[in-house]
Order: structure tokens, then sequence, then C-alpha cells
């Protein structure tokens, strides 16, 4: 047998993403990903077992990559809030940049999904978001951060910067740098 082509996995789990920016999660099926990504549904079996395994991978692998652009030049030596304000520009512009990514993971949150295996899900979540659980914890040791638990927290933090995006996209307000500063300054005031 030969060895699976990763561009056309690639394929797969950007077409789950595109799908659904255009038309929701629920209403993405094996018909419309391989139509999407320009492969026989047969050749999509080939690669994931069902949709729930489509679905569950393509979580995994934006959850992956937007924890790699969330921590791009972070410095847990930095001052705390200096370097939260890093990671919430990056999760930001990750957002803006990623729009059907975004819809997907906002989506799958909501979903049925998450509860497929959502204890190896928080344990994964937790490995990859550890520079921010740790300046969490250096923050409520300086004492300057809320002394509530982390995913308390990162769930706070996380609203915000959905909610920021979601009106940048859905052009509520423009982007600027103004903004960044402003409605970060709202976060920090809301966990210190």
């Amino acid at each position: 047998m030969r060895p699976l082509d990763p561009d056309k996995r690639e394929k797969i789990l950007k077409s789950v993403y595109e799908l659904t920016g255009r038309q929701g999660l629920a209403s993405v099926t094996i018909s419309g990903i391989s139509k999407t990504a320009g492969i026989a549904a047969g050749t999509l079996y080939i690669y994931f077992k069902n949709k729930e395994e489509v679905v569950q991978s393509a979580y995994a692998a934006v959850e992956h990559k937007m924890a790699q652009r969330m921590y791009s030049g972070f410095d847990i030596n930095a001052p705390v809030r200096q370097s939260l304000k890093q990671i919430y520009v990056n999760m930001l512009n990750y957002r803006l940049k990623n729009y059907d990514q975004s819809i997907f993971i906002d989506q799958y949150q909501q979903s049925q999904y998450i509860q497929l295996n959502f204890s190896k899900q928080l344990a994964e979540y937790e490995k990859q978001n550890k520079p921010l659980y740790d300046l969490l914890a250096k923050g409520q040791q300086e004492g300057i951060i809320k002394p509530l638990e982390a995913i308390v927290l990162i769930s706070f933090f996380d609203g915000a910067v959905r909610s920021c995006s979601t009106g940048i996209i859905q052009k509520l307000f423009p982007l600027s740098q103004k903004l960044i500063d402003d409605s970060f300054d709202m976060v920090w005031r809301g966990i210190s």
C-alpha cells in the first residue's frame, strides 16, 4: 500500500473549514467535503473513517495551528500584561486572517463533537496552551491576576478575542490600534 498524500489530507481539512464558514458545521457532509476538496468520497474514506473523524481531525489541526501562532513572540520573562497582550494580538490576528477556521472552532465548541473526546481534547488544549497557563499562574503569584481557576480566566480571555474579531469581521467597528488597545485594556481590567 502506498503512503497517504499529506496534501490530500490537508485539502480535506481545508474543505471542512470552508464549508463551515459558508454553511455552518451542522450542514457539512462527506459529499460536500469531497466535492469541495476535489476528490471522490471513496478517497476521503481512505483518509478518515467517517464524518466525526474528519471533524475531530480538523479541530485538532486548527487548534495546533492557532496555538503555534498565539505564542509567536511570547516571552514568559516579560511583564505579565505585556505578554498577555502579545497573546491577545496574536489570537486576534489569527482569527481575522483565518475566518473559516475561526467559524469552525466556534461552532465545533458549541456542538456535540466536543463531547466525543472531551477529556483527551482538554488535556491536549492544556498542553498546547501551557505558556498561557504558566503566564496566568505567574500573574497570580505576583498578585496582579485574580485568583480564579485558569480555565475561567482563559474562557473570559478567549471570549473577548472572539467578540472583538467577530465585530471587526461583521464591520460593526473598524480595526485600529486604538481598538486593539482599548479592547485589551477591558480584558486586563476584567482579569486583574
